[in-house]
């Protein structure tokens, strides 16, 4: 049975915020309504919960009307998916005056005890080499959470926790926790390599040193160079990664073969490429080098060339 409060606590939520933390997106005010730089078709009005989506001629009230008309969720699933990602408290209801912004404190989901079915997860469905994740768990940085969740930590210069995500396991549910603080993104930095690959999400950043790891034949091919995952496409842990690592000095980026993606790795290469990086696109042959991964595994050819090497 759907409680009733969940329900309307969800038709209620701030649905900018939604799209932040779900997707990366950002949002710039745009006289009585708000619209999306990653796709500016997507408005939201200014009680941040009504929004239209002009290209894809679609429109609603809230977070549940979203998932229902955009993603084609059933209703029941959407409840299920936000309930089990501790919706409630991740996104606050718009208040006409909000109270001041305090300082973001990190809510981490609970751990689970035995932790097999992260195993299953990334290691069979997703490909992602045993090593790999097994020195993730060892630094604290990936754990199953008692939600069927997987959860990816990024951490501060002192290795105090300042940002997860989550990552279902049972569906394409993901979501920031509670407290989130983009600037510290999830890092596979191990290194003091010059080189950086940056990707849309923290599977991908895993994926791709998997395959490091096959076309080597080195177990330990991915320590080699660093990864970052920004979370979305925004390079706000970019930015801050770059000012803690400036020993960095090329960029590579390995965000998703989409049309969000590819504009997104573009327009942030050129960015870095004006402040004096050597900056370079390495687009996967698929929708994403999880994809590369798994086809790659299932195929094992020889060689693996991703679909573009462009330097700008």
């Amino acid at each position: 049975m759907i409680d009733n409060k969940i329900v309307e606590q969800a038709r209620n939520t701030d649905i900018i915020a939604f799209f932040e933390q779900r997707y990366g997106f950002t949002f710039v005010r745009h006289g009585d309504s708000y619209r999306c730089k990653q796709h500016t078709s997507l408005a939201v009005k200014d009680n941040r919960r009504s929004w239209y989506w002009h290209s894809k001629s679609v429109g609603g009230f809230g977070v549940l009307d979203y998932l229902m008309k955009v993603e084609n969720m059933p209703f029941h699933e959407a409840i299920h998916e936000l309930t089990e990602s501790h919706f409630a408290i991740e996104f606050p209801i718009p208040s006409v005056n909000p109270p001041q912004e305090k300082p973001k404190t990190l809510v981490l989901p609970e751990k689970t005890g035995l932790q097999f079915r992260l195993y299953d997860y990334l290691c069979t469905k997703r490909g992602i080499d045993s090593d790999i994740v097994n020195t993730l768990i060892q630094k604290e940085m990936l754990y199953e959470d008692k939600r069927g969740n997987v959860v990816f930590v990024g951490y501060d210069e002192h290795h105090n926790p300042r940002f997860a995500t989550l990552r279902s396991m049972h569906s394409n549910f993901r979501m920031d926790c509670t407290g989130s603080d983009k600037q510290y993104g999830f890092n596979m930095a191990f290194s003091q390599s010059e080189r950086l690959y940056i990707f849309e999400s923290a599977i991908d950043a895993m994926s791709h040193a998997s395959l490091d790891n096959i076309i080597s034949a080195d177990k330990s091919a991915w320590l080699k160079d660093n990864r970052l995952s920004l979370a979305g496409t925004s390079d706000t842990a970019l930015t801050f990664f770059l000012n803690k690592h400036n020993y960095t000095k090329e960029l590579v980026f390995c965000l998703d073969n989409d049309p969000a993606g590819r504009d997104a790795a573009v327009s942030i290469a050129r960015k870095y490429a004006d402040k004096g990086y050597f900056t370079r696109l390495e687009l996967p042959a698929r929708k994403d080098f999880n994809e590369d991964l798994l086809t790659i595994i299932s195929e094992k050819p020889q060689k693996y060339k991703s679909q573009n090497d462009i330097c700008l």
